[in-house]
């Protein structure tokens, strides 16, 4: 079983990313999300731009126990304690991983508009939490990028 991503030509050098849609019954959520694949980041993160895109109300999020910090330096974490992700696997069928995904939003009071505006840039991150269920391939010869099983 193979789950395929893709490495994204917009930032040099191209970044990897995973396409999962995002499911939770608790908030009614169902979106889909492209992931960079961050083997610096301990957990899947939801950031600033697609907590926005995709509505989150983090008045209905339990609080993290633990902080996250990254670029930007620290940012209020929550956590989608029902979360699932689905990857479409390399042969049509679906792969569904449950996890307690964290949402990370930063202070951007404290940014001057330039900043503001990379940090809404940031992409959603796939961490270890799931990349250490699976083995990752990412091999820019190839232009290939995926998680297999």
């Amino acid at each position: 079983m193979r789950i395929d991503g893709y490495l994204d030509e917009r930032y040099e050098p191209p970044a990897p990313f995973l396409r999962a849609t995002v499911f939770s019954d608790d908030l009614g959520l169902m979106h889909v999300v492209n992931f960079h694949v961050d083997t610096g980041a301990a957990v899947t993160t939801l950031l600033d731009r697609d907590v926005k895109r995709l509505r989150i109300d983090l008045e209905r999020l339990k609080r993290a126990e633990r902080g996250l910090y990254g670029i930007g330096g620290g940012l209020t974490s929550y956590v989608i304690e029902d979360s699932r992700l689905l990857f479409q696997a390399e042969d049509g069928g679906v792969v569904e991983e449950r996890l307690s995904m964290y949402v990370g939003v930063h202070n951007l009071e404290k940014f001057s508009g330039v900043e503001r505006r990379l940090v809404l840039e940031l992409p959603s991150l796939l961490g270890r939490d799931l990349i250490y269920r699976f083995r990752l391939v990412l091999d820019k010869a190839r232009n290939r990028v995926c998680l297999e099983r």
